[in-house]
């Protein structure tokens, strides 16, 4: 068995610790690194220090396997990337990708080996039923969500339902912010616009530094952790100069106009707090303190939690799980996500469809004309 959460956290920062390793530690290393997604970036990582050839055969094979099913979501993300610009082009102001995409698009450091199950994209709110109506002629295809569910996503989300490739299999997330707008102080679409690149085949993502704020501001603003350390990881690779081996300061100073522009500074100095201390990564105190803007009462509680949850979690890694503090991260991300009255009433009607659903059936509050790729599927299976 592994010894514990921060033996992860040393092996990404030095890949040649696995060479002392015992053969049945390494195979529980595989496991871990693979729940926590983040097997595909470490194989990449021990290729960049030298360490894969000198690993034992069987713990080459998961890395290479890995790398495989990570360079298979590269090529797909690529080619998507490609299909979707091309057909909303004429639709929306921009078509942006988002997050885990946009680090692969960006052949960056942080996209070396990231893997994840959907693809996001950020399109102009104006023009989003155009963008939504276009997808659907092109294939892109609601899943099935209860009424209520789809009224969330339109009325209170900065995202509305995820949509399926009904040939593909690709599932897209369509953003128009990036983050809820109920929250209150979700940020304009001209601001937004002002840190937008786009590359040689003209797909658009976030400039670097907004990659970094908004990574930030989904981790930070979340009630969804089982991901956390993948995303730490993220956020501590995008801060590493060339040689990946220290802080790029002048990077801090873009993330810094970012963060000011969009008023993201507490998310950002978290993200610098929590870095610092997972990673051991030496990022200059004032970039810390000028962005931690709230009471310390409120950062000493981020922190107390955060410094935790942020962690790898497995039954292979003695005393890693921290449900109270998980619990905590979870209330916390869903009060930052709304106001008080609405989250009441929201987690009231959740709470009482669900008990109806238990009684009568999942698809009870399921419009019984919605067009889903579910439905689809099933309708073609009957004709056949």
């Amino acid at each position: 068995m592994l010894n514990n959460a921060k033996q992860i956290v040393d092996i990404l920062l030095n890949p040649s610790l696995l060479l002392s390793m015992p053969l049945a530690q390494q195979s529980d290393l595989m496991i871990v690194l693979r729940h926590q997604k983040i097997i595909a970036r470490f194989a990449y990582l021990t290729k960049q220090y030298d360490v894969f050839d000198k690993l034992h055969e069987k713990t080459q094979r998961h890395l290479k396997n890995a790398l495989k099913i990570a360079e298979k979501q590269k090529e797909q993300v690529q080619l998507e990337a490609s299909l979707i610009s091309n057909l909303l082009k004429n639709e929306s102001k921009f078509v942006v990708f988002l997050k885990g995409a946009a680090y692969t698009l960006s052949d960056t450091l942080v996209g070396k080996g990231r893997v994840y199950s959907d693809i996001d994209i950020l399109v102009n709110k104006a023009e989003l039923k155009s963008c939504e109506q276009t997808l659907a002629f092109d294939g892109w295809l609601g899943q099935e969500i209860s009424n209520y569910d789809d009224k969330y996503y339109r009325k209170w989300a900065h995202e509305i339902p995820p949509l399926e490739h009904c040939e593909r299999g690709t599932i897209i997330d369509v953003h128009h912010n990036i983050i809820p707008i109920i929250s209150q102080d979700a940020p304009t679409v001209e601001a937004l616009t002002s840190f937008i690149q786009t590359n040689k085949q003209g797909i658009q993502t976030l400039t670097p530094a907004a990659q970094f704020v908004h990574s930030a501001v989904h981790l930070f603003r979340n009630e969804d952790y089982n991901n956390a350390f993948r995303d730490i990881s993220d956020l501590y690779l995008m801060l590493l100069n060339e040689n990946g081996n220290e802080v790029n300061e002048n990077f801090l100073l873009d993330v810094q106009k970012v963060a000011d522009d969009l008023t993201f500074n507490y998310e950002v100095g978290l993200a610098y707090s929590l870095v610092s201390q997972i990673f051991s990564l030496n990022i200059p105190k004032n970039f810390i303190e000028r962005n931690l803007n709230k009471s310390r009462l409120r950062t000493a509680f981020d922190q107390f939690i955060f410094k935790d949850v942020l962690l790898p979690q497995h039954d292979l890694l003695p005393g890693s799980h921290t449900p109270f503090k998980h619990f905590l991260a979870i209330i916390r991300g869903h009060f930052i996500k709304m106001p008080f009255a609405l989250l009441c009433y929201h987690l009231i009607v959740k709470l009482g469809r669900s008990i109806i659903e238990m009684i009568f059936g999942k698809h009870i509050f399921t419009p019984k004309d919605e067009m889903t790729l579910d439905n689809i599927e099933q309708n073609k299976a009957h004709k056949n």
